[in-house]
């Protein structure tokens, strides 16, 4: 029986291999990426009413059959493109941050980071899913808890590196990091009327106009 077994996996028969399910995996995961990928760039390029199942799967390179296979729905699509454009900013912050050691100058950079991640293709797919999902009730709803969970966590993270600089994590500091994220998104939208980039960078962040971008201006 045992040698049986092996001559139908030799021939292709019988169960998959161990290896075979490996490489069943990572291609399932190397074209879900691929989707994700194609989806940020789209929402980033030509915004959130352009996206659309078919039109991704057409520039991700995949099968629309593989398409629907991950996300058969756009909402499903678009709920997984928020995880992964958020997961993907908070790869870049950490990375980042761990420049600097902890104290004033690693919270002033997460302050200044926040303008560089908003305007970060992941960071404007983001703010073209919260617009565009405002008037789109099945996508809000799907969005709406993992925005939420993606506000309290950041607040997490700026109150420890705050508290590592010897802040008190207080309802006036969390104001003041809300009050940061909120103009530095509404900075990054507003591409088309703002001066220039440097001029925002020096506006939104805690540089004061003294940093090696802004003497520039």
């Amino acid at each position: 029986m045992a040698d049986t077994a092996r001559t139908m996996n030799d021939k292709g028969g019988g169960a998959p291999t161990r290896r075979d399910r490996r490489k069943n995996a990572e291609r399932s995961a190397a074209t879900r990426k691929q989707t994700l990928e194609a989806t940020v760039q789209c929402l980033d390029a030509s915004g959130y009413g352009a996206v659309t199942n078919i039109r991704v799967a057409d520039l991700a390179g995949v099968s629309r059959g593989a398409m629907m296979h991950h996300f058969p729905t756009r909402q499903a699509l678009i709920i997984a493109t928020v995880e992964y454009a958020y997961e993907t900013l908070n790869q870049y912050r950490a990375i980042e941050v761990a420049k600097s050691p902890p104290g004033l100058d690693r919270y002033r950079l997460i302050m200044d980071l926040s303008l560089v991640t908003q305007r970060m293709p992941e960071g404007m797919a983001l703010n073209e899913i919260r617009i565009g999902s405002r008037s789109d009730l099945e996508i809000r709803d799907g969005v709406t808890p993992m925005m939420s969970a993606i506000s309290e966590d950041y607040v997490r993270m700026v109150s420890r590196i705050a508290r590592e600089a010897g802040l008190k994590a207080t309802r006036e500091l969390h104001g003041l990091t809300g009050t940061v994220a909120m103009a530095t998104r509404a900075l990054a939208i507003n591409t088309f009327t703002y001066p220039t980039p440097i001029r925002a960078h020096a506006s939104a962040t805690t540089c004061r106009g003294r940093c090696r971008r802004c003497v520039r201006i």
